[in-house]
């Protein structure tokens, strides 16, 4: 009997391993801070790979770290199999503390920073004004008078159409937000990190940044305005052994 049994559970066990394998990877995409993994709906993955949003939810308390805050969302990420982290703006400091506690195959950090050389001088500024705690909280509840601000000085975008992006707006996110991307500081060493940037991006200036796939006459919100050149990137750094 066990004659007969042992091939048949050799060959169930050899197509057990094939349909593992063949499974996609998956891609976990967090974006930039208030705004939905929408923002991504243009980037097309490849064959052999499956797109998994991880969206923004408020912060425990104003105190949550950042590394804290990052393990709650890393609950929504499958570790038992082989996966890619994407980040956009915040996301992408994001996906860099999650480096410290989870293993993924390949980050890509999009319109981001990722080294202590590529840390705007303002935010160097407002870390040490601690500008967030002096601006009043009306103005984080203000989330319309921040749009308007940001579309008409910052990004060549409409404010009804940044608005439809949005998710998370409470006013403590926001302070909590704008606190955690100014106070950052890279600590932790990402293998196999890959950073996607704009030539004219507002917020993290292109000629600070170190090692990047540059991508021409980009601003910082390249995921929606230049999805086209992203994905040819993004294919190829996926394609990466």
């Amino acid at each position: 009997m066990y004659s007969l049994i042992k091939p048949l559970r050799d060959r169930l066990n050899k197509l057990a391993y094939r349909l593992k394998i063949k499974k996609p990877t998956k891609v976990y995409f967090v974006s930039g801070m208030c705004y939905k993994c929408s923002v991504y709906d243009g980037i097309k993955l490849p064959t052999g790979f499956e797109k998994i949003y991880l969206e923004w939810f408020a912060p425990t308390s104003a105190n949550e770290s950042l590394n804290e805050y990052a393990r709650r969302m890393a609950a929504g990420i499958d570790t038992k199999r082989p996966f890619i982290l994407i980040g956009y703006s915040l996301g992408g400091v994001i996906i860099q503390e999650m480096n410290s506690f989870v293993s993924p195959v390949k980050n890509i950090v999009i319109s981001s920073m990722t080294s202590e050389n590529e840390i705007p001088a303002l935010f160097k500024v407002a870390k040490r004004g601690h500008l967030a705690n002096l601006v009043p909280d009306s103005i984080f509840e203000a989330t319309e008078f921040i749009v308007n601000i940001f579309s008409k000085t910052v990004y060549k975008m409409s404010a009804e159409l940044l608005d439809g992006y949005m998710i998370c707006t409470d006013p403590m996110y926001v302070k909590w937000g704008v606190q955690q991307i100014t106070n950052w500081q890279p600590r932790y060493q990402c293998l196999r990190l890959y950073h996607i940037h704009g030539s004219e991006d507002q917020i993290f200036p292109a000629k600070q940044i170190e090692d990047a796939y540059i991508v021409e006459e980009a601003d910082h919100l390249m995921v929606l305005t230049h999805s086209k050149e992203v994905n040819a990137i993004i294919d190829e750094i996926l394609s990466k052994k």
